[in-house]
This record gives C-alpha cells, structure tokens and sequence, in this order.
C-alpha cells in the first residue's frame, strides 16, 4: 500500500520585492507552484491516501489567492478519489479557538479530512482488504492539552496499519532549540513503536528519525539556511516493512555562495571575487546570497554596488551580507544587507525626520521602478 506524506507547504507565503508582469509577488507564486507539483505527482500515480502535516497555510488568515489554490488543488484529491489528511500546524492555526481555523473550508468536501481539534480517535480508512487507523494530532491550543492527547491514543489492533501525523520539535534536533513560537516537543510515545508509520511536520529538512518515522521536510526554500536542502515530499509503502522515497520537485535555485574572507583583500579584489562569483552562478531568474567576511569597514564601503546590481539583474533577490571585523569601530551592522536600490531608499527614510515621510516613499519608488524598467528595455 502506498501513500504520500507531505507537509509545510506555506500557501501564502511571500518574500522580496520580484513581481510578475501581473502584479503578483514571484515567490508566492513559486509557493503555489511547488504544491501544485505535489498534487499533480498524485493524480499521475494514484495513491491510497495524501497526508500533510501541517501548515498548508502560511498564516491564519491567507489571501483569497492562496484560499483559491488551496481550493482548487484539494478538488482535483477529491474529484480523483484520492483520500486526503490534513492537519493544522503552528503557522495556520489560531492562538484563540473562537477565531476559527481556515481547514474549516474543506469540511463539506467529499475524500477531504481537515483536522483542527485535537482528538485521539483515529480516522479509518479502509483500501482493498486493508483497513488503515490514523490518528491526526494537529497543533493544540496548549502543551498540556498536546500531551493529553497522545496519552489517550491507543492503536487498533484490529487494523492493519496504524499511523501516526503530527505538526512539532523532536527536541534532540539542535535546530529545535531556537524554540519558535507557538512550537511544540513530540511526546516520547509516539517513539514507542507501536505505529507502523509516523509522519511529521514543521522541521523543513527531510530527516529520518526512525526507520517509521519522518520529517517529510517542507516543499519549498524559505530562507538561506535551506539552499542547500532537496525540497520534496515522501512516497511510503507499507507490507512487511516500510519503503520510502523522497520525491524532489523542481524548485527556482536559492544558492548560499561559500563566503568570501576579505581580510586580506583590497576593494578591487573583492570586487573582482563577487563578480566572478555572479558570473558563475548565472543569476537570471535565481535567487543568491554573498557573504563578505572579516572585511573592513573602509574595504566595504568602497564597493561599486552599482556594477553588481547591473551584473545581477534579472535574479528574483540577492544579498550582499558583510560580515564585518570585530575589532573595527564599525557602525555599519552585521546584519546589515544591501538589497534593491528600492530596498535601500526604504531603509534611509527610517532613519530620517522628515514630514510627508510617506508621500516622499511612494514618489521614490515610482521614480526606481521606472528608472528600472527602462533599464530592461521595458
């Protein structure tokens, strides 16, 4: 029997300031795209069931454009007779129960499990001879009411498969330990071996745990951290034992360039690393990152970004990110990163007081948009 385990699709989500000729920022576009993959593999391949862990949605309340995705992509599960589980995670779930939570939407929807209260009693799904027990922990109000909850399960042993989906922090990953918000620690019983299968969500990395236990990993890259990570979803097979495999979908190409220590370089060399550097990686339509290490303040501020922009044009978003010697009174931040020109201009207007603040962004913005599509040819 076979199914597929996907989670942390963030519908919603967007990021940086590429629009499409229609006006729509590209990563979310990207976001919807990467999910539209998922659903696609499915109907091709026609599995007993879809499970997500959570977090379909990037916030509590998306856009009707990420609702209307949603929406359709469910539809085709449904329409194809394809069973599909899906539970609420930390991102799309409201810290108030009286606000309601958006799964509701897919209630009425025939083949569709939204799961948004916590409950113990599995949803039983019977395939051929097989009849699959699964029990759907989404996030809880609460850790106590999370824990309450996985002490009442109790598998049935009069079905074939149990399974086990649920949204949180194994806590021995190290990346757990900057405990997110609203994040919560999976209680040792569901390591207790008595599910054939346990499927998480929330950690964006695909990670095996056990041989029965996985984090799927999230379907597309939402920082830097990631770009270096295969973005994907897992097919299971359950019989004697489990075989998995970790499908990669095509995603656009983050790149965290190998950082550039320009302690003992001058301006023009450090120049000339960033430029070979962009050359390499062919920028138009990517999305990268430099950073600059140890160098000093006089070094960095002596950069021509003019160049690097022209050179980068045609990317989504780039970074430059100085990482600047400690030992230097800098005032410039470590954090600090030079962006869009657009980007800049916002971030000077912060530091000023001035009147009609608003007025004067919006006039500049106009000014660098046109300013840029001239510059494409536009």
């Amino acid at each position: 029997m076979k199914f597929l385990h996907l989670a942390d699709t963030h519908l919603g989500f967007s990021a940086y300031r590429k629009i499409t000729d229609d006006g729509l920022n590209q990563r979310e576009l990207d976001i919807y795209n990467a999910f539209i993959q998922c659903i696609d593999y499915a109907i091709r391949t026609k599995p007993a069931f879809v499970l997500h862990a959570g977090d379909l949605f990037d916030s509590v309340r998306p856009t009707n454009r990420a609702i209307t995705v949603a929406i359709q992509q469910v539809l085709r599960l449904s329409q194809n007779k394809i069973p599909f589980l899906v539970i609420s995670g930390n991102h799309d779930s409201p810290k108030l129960k009286e606000t309601g939570n958006i799964l509701k939407i897919f209630d009425h929807l025939e083949n569709i499990y939204p799961i948004y209260e916590a409950c113990s009693t599995p949803i039983i799904l019977e395939k051929g001879s097989k009849k699959i027990a699964i029990y759907a922990i989404p996030q809880c109000q609460t850790k106590r009411e999370y824990n309450d909850i996985f002490e009442e399960i109790e598998v049935d042993n009069n079905s074939d498969f149990n399974i086990l989906m649920t949204h949180g922090a194994v806590s021995e990953i190290k990346e757990f330990k900057m405990n997110e918000f609203n994040e919560l620690i999976i209680p040792s019983k569901a390591f207790d071996g008595d599910f054939n299968y346990v499927a998480l969500g929330h950690y964006h990395k695909y990670t095996k745990i056990r041989e029965n236990m996985y984090y799927c990993g999230s379907t597309e890259n939402f920082s830097f951290p990631e770009a270096k990570v295969n973005k994907g979803f897992l097919e299971i097979e359950l019989g004697n034992k489990i075989m998995h495999s970790f499908i990669e979908i095509n995603n656009r190409p983050m790149i965290d360039i190998t950082p550039i220590d320009c302690s003992n370089l001058s301006v023009d060399e450090v120049e000339k690393k960033i430029k070979q550097n962009i050359k390499v990686i062919q920028p138009e339509g990517k999305i990268f990152r430099i950073r600059l290490l140890n160098i000093p303040s006089h070094t960095y501020r002596g950069i021509d970004f003019n160049q690097i922009r022209a050179l980068s044009r045609g990317c989504v978003h780039f970074e430059i990110k100085p990482e600047v010697l400690r030992d230097e009174n800098i005032q410039l931040n470590e954090n600090y990163k030079i962006e869009s020109i657009q980007g800049e201009f916002e971030k000077y207007l912060t530091t000023q007081t001035i009147e009609n603040k608003n007025e004067l962004l919006k006039l500049g913005i106009e000014y660098i948009r046109k300013v840029e599509l001239k510059d494409e040819g536009k």
